[in-house]
């Protein structure tokens, strides 16, 4: 279990954009979605469906028609299908450039982007202030000299 993810709390999200809604056949109901992030691009932990991210769009429950969708992410890659298996219900009206947000992804997400994989960008990373408005500084670690080891003059 990551610590950034669970043991101290509810932290991080991806907010990602629709580029495209698609159904592969006139027979198939099921809508793909297709997002700008996926596996190679920060979500590498839906790698066989392995973590269900909790996701939300801007429509609000309840006004809109949902329906089953499988995700995937923008690479063209075939191991780039986020969500096959386990299927998301999603508003009908849910279009291109419509935004999705994905909780509880932690903080490894931006160190498990690829750079510029078939010309995608990292994550963008932000950061949030304390409630002072002041950013919190890193503590500078010392190293300390192991016993065993001899001071060289």
């Amino acid at each position: 279990m990551e610590p950034g993810r669970s043991i101290a709390g509810d932290a991080g999200f991806i907010v990602s954009e629709v580029v495209l809604v698609s159904n592969k056949s006139e027979a198939q109901d099921t809508r793909w979605i297709y997002l700008d992030v996926g596996k190679l691009n920060g979500l590498f932990e839906t790698l066989d469906e392995s973590i269900k991210y909790p996701i939300l769009t801007e429509y609000k429950k309840n006004e809109e028609e949902e329906s089953e969708v499988i995700s995937a992410g923008p690479t063209c890659a075939s191991c780039d299908i986020l969500y096959e298996n386990h299927k998301y219900k999603l508003p009908k009206g849910l279009r291109e450039e419509d935004r999705i947000y994905i909780l509880s992804t932690g903080a490894y997400t931006s160190s498990y982007s690829s750079i510029n994989f078939n010309g995608f960008p990292p994550l963008r990373v932000y950061t949030v202030k304390n409630l002072k408005g002041e950013k919190k500084k890193a503590k500078k670690r010392t190293k300390t000299k192991s016993k065993n080891t001899k001071s060289k003059k």
